[in-house]
């Protein structure tokens, strides 16, 4: 039985909080630099407008991670999420958060590149999942 289900980050609580703390700290890099290049140079004009655009770039690129949508995938052998993976038979236990609606992998041998957390929007995809885990282990 293959599972696939979608997620956007804005109706997630837990990514949605992920991506908002980023895109903060974007911009307190960008207040930080713009407060740095004045001090270098005292140029206010052109610090105002790199600052700005700096800003505005780093709202945008908030807003859009937000709602790009993101896919996830179980197979026979593995979970997928582009470019992660992580193989069925290396998932130790795993914690489902249904508030939150995550579902948190204990990984026998953890790695850089594997899935450890899944998101989800809808309450039937992730009751799919925690059956083909469940069947799984």
């Amino acid at each position: 039985m293959n599972v696939m289900w979608a997620y956007r980050a804005v109706n997630n609580p837990v990514a949605r909080k992920k991506w908002l703390a980023f895109g903060l700290s974007l911009l307190i890099l960008a207040i930080l630099m713009g407060i740095y290049k004045y001090i270098k140079t005292g140029d206010i004009g052109k610090v105002l407008i790199v600052t700005t655009i700096f800003i505005l770039v780093a709202v945008l690129y908030t807003i859009v991670m937000l709602g790009k949508v993101r896919y996830y995938y179980i197979d026979d052998t593995k979970i997928s999420y582009k470019p992660f993976k992580t193989n069925l038979d290396n998932i130790e236990d795993f914690e489902v958060d249904e508030k939150n609606k995550v579902i948190r992998l204990r990984l026998k041998k953890p790695s850089l590149l594997s899935v450890k957390l899944l998101y989800f929007e809808r309450d039937e995809d992730m009751k799919d999942v925690v059956r083909r885990l469940e069947k799984h282990s």
